[in-house]
């Protein structure tokens, strides 16, 4: 049966186009051209492209107008306010970023930057989240795709990072908690980087359970070490599962099946949210997985949002930087969404994560249970 699913997209955020080099931070330039060699010898430094480009969702869009899934429901989002941002983000930070419209500049070393039309695409990106839990909470769907760019989950509550101006999710579960009343926001992070913007801006928040797999340090940007499990209130509230390069399709579903899944049994969330990153797709050269394990993903994070949220489930794009990957990943996980379930995905033999995922299991037995305890949701 065919499920309504909410897709916000806006061609204004192809505007976010960073490119080149910055003549005002020379070291910085000589610093990650040194890593282009390093990681990508060959490369032709002086027409190098950034990664995180506008194609990343023509690409997206151009295959699911080509092979339209039933049920999708094209959605303009409402660029996010400046009170908005502010519910995740330092006023001063938020001040900063909206000062740079219309120019063109490097924020941060690790290629982190800014072009005319990066403030107005970072504040459609933020809003689409805001637009579509909005939608939800209103019984226009239970389902919702964004498709947006800059990404967001390393962008901190005052500094850019990792591709990120402001960080989209956590813009979106401050809203939900703030302003819709849901008041357990439940996040799953697959990107293979570590979420640390996302991480810093929740780790003393009880509301908010925050579940990151990932590539283990020291792999960018090197934290998510799994000892780190939230301060304060917010103990136990942060479930960081660091995973070996190479993991695949049966390390994830291994974190969804013994670490997702009963954290949030136990957490009862009003909400789940996903940071849905597609660069685990071994077409990205670095982790194993493929699109029939995104496809189980989004259908078991579907499942369980019935199960416990009258259905609700929103994901938001974060990375995958190969165009095949992603516009097979992304096709995958909505045809799932849209009521278009799968049965199996492709595993490797040896799947190196799975170990990784046990000991992580192991590690949190004690942390996770109690702290949900302690929120009163046994």
């Amino acid at each position: 049966m065919t499920t309504p699913v909410l897709v916000y997209y806006d061609t204004r955020m192809l505007g976010h186009n960073p490119h080149g080099w910055d003549p005002g931070h020379p070291a910085w330039t000589d610093a990650v051209k040194a890593m282009i060699a390093l990681q990508f010898p060959g490369s032709n430094l002086e027409t190098y492209s950034h990664p995180e480009r506008p194609d990343r969702l023509t690409a997206i869009v151009d295959r699911l107008m080509l092979d339209p899934i039933e049920g999708v429901r094209w959605m303009l989002p409402t660029a996010a306010s400046t009170a908005q941002l502010k519910q995740a983000h330092d006023k001063t930070y938020v001040a900063h970023i909206e000062s740079l419209e219309g120019e063109s500049c490097w924020l941060a070393q690790d290629t982190t930057a800014v072009s005319p039309g990066s403030v107005d695409a970072a504040h459609l990106a933020a809003g689409a989240g805001i637009s579509a839990v909005e939608a939800i909470s209103a019984g226009e769907a239970q389902k919702a795709f964004c498709i947006v760019r800059p990404p967001g989950h390393h962008a901190h509550s005052d500094h850019a990072s990792g591709f990120c101006l402001y960080n989209n999710l956590a813009v979106t579960a401050a809203h939900a908690r703030e302003n819709l009343g849901y008041q357990r926001v439940m996040v799953w992070d697959w990107d293979m980087h570590h979420g640390n913007g996302t991480q810093e801006i929740f780790y003393s928040d009880p509301s908010v359970l925050v579940v990151d797999s990932h590539c283990a340090a020291p792999f960018y940007p090197g934290s998510g070490l799994l000892y780190e499990t939230g301060a304060g209130a917010g103990v136990g509230s942060q479930i960081n599962c660091p995973l070996p390069l190479g993991s695949g399709n049966a390390a994830l579903l291994k974190v969804f099946d013994e670490v997702v899944k009963p954290a949030a049994k136990a957490f009862q969330p009003d909400i789940l949210l996903v940071s849905s990153g597609f660069d685990c797709h071994y077409l990205d050269m670095t982790c194993a997985m493929d699109e029939t394990g995104f496809a189980i993903l989004a259908q078991c994070m579907s499942e369980l949002a019935d199960e416990l949220c009258d259905g609700r489930l929103v994901l938001l794009l974060e990375g995958g930087y190969n165009a095949q990957a992603l516009t097979d990943s992304v096709h995958a996980v909505m045809k799932v969404l849209a009521g278009n379930p799968v049965n199996a995905c492709n595993v490797l033999p040896d799947d190196p994560g799975c170990k990784a995922v046990a000991d992580a299991v192991q590690f949190h037995q004690g942390p996770i249970n109690p702290a949900c305890r302690a929120k009163g949701h046994s």
